[in-house]
């Protein structure tokens, strides 16, 4: 009899065990699920900033190189060479029109960058199954 209710507390001391470390790693990934959707949640407002910063120099770099084309046919079109009058007035516009497109499309491509970002640098917990 005292071998039958030893065996029993084995048994149910085994089960104990194996049903405590279950239960703590199921702990640990709804705590890392918190933690996880807490970076992203703060992480993602910093990528789209970081986008927008990205977005905003490039176009601010066009503009200038617009400018500076400008410049330059103002520049030939007055030391005589006529035949560059054609590109004075078309360039800015082609230009302007060239920069705006581009702002655009990058400003409206700002948020999918960012969570892509974002996904990649907070990576998912394991769950266990």
């Amino acid at each position: 009899m005292k071998i039958f209710v030893c065996a029993v507390c084995l048994i149910m001391a085994f089960s104990l065990i194996l049903t405590a470390d279950s239960w703590a790693a199921e702990k640990a990934v709804q705590g890392s699920k918190a933690r996880t959707f807490w970076q992203r949640l703060f992480n993602y407002p910093a990528e789209v900033a970081e986008e927008s910063v990205e977005t905003v120099s490039e176009t601010g770099k066009r503009g200038t190189e617009v400018v500076t084309d400008e410049i330059k046919r103002i520049g030939e079109v007055t030391s005589g060479d006529i035949a560059k009058t054609k590109e004075l007035v078309t360039e800015p516009i082609t230009g302007t029109a060239e920069t705006a497109v581009m702002a655009v499309k990058e400003t409206a491509s700002i948020p999918v960058e960012a969570a892509k970002e974002t996904a990649e640098s907070t990576p998912m917990p394991a769950e266990n199954k």
